[in-house]
């Protein structure tokens, strides 16, 4: 039973410490996207906000020139 046991072998924990890298670089990667995302999100909400607001304009150009 030698290498069994509770005491994990020096392979095991150098394996999970590769593994735990990875991982945190996984995280640190998707959090770096989200930040990326969510700038491209104000920016097309922005554009949305400024299509609005000149369709409002030409629709109330229309409407006066109607009255």
């Amino acid at each position: 039973m030698a290498g069994s046991g509770y005491v994990p072998s020096m392979e095991l924990i150098e394996k999970l410490e590769a593994r735990f890298g990875e991982l945190l670089g996984r995280v640190r990667q998707l959090e770096e996207d989200n930040r990326e995302l969510a700038a491209q999100l104000e920016a097309e909400l922005g554009k949305k906000r400024e299509v609005q607001e000149r369709i409002e304009a030409l629709l109330s150009k229309v409407q006066a020139s109607l009255d």
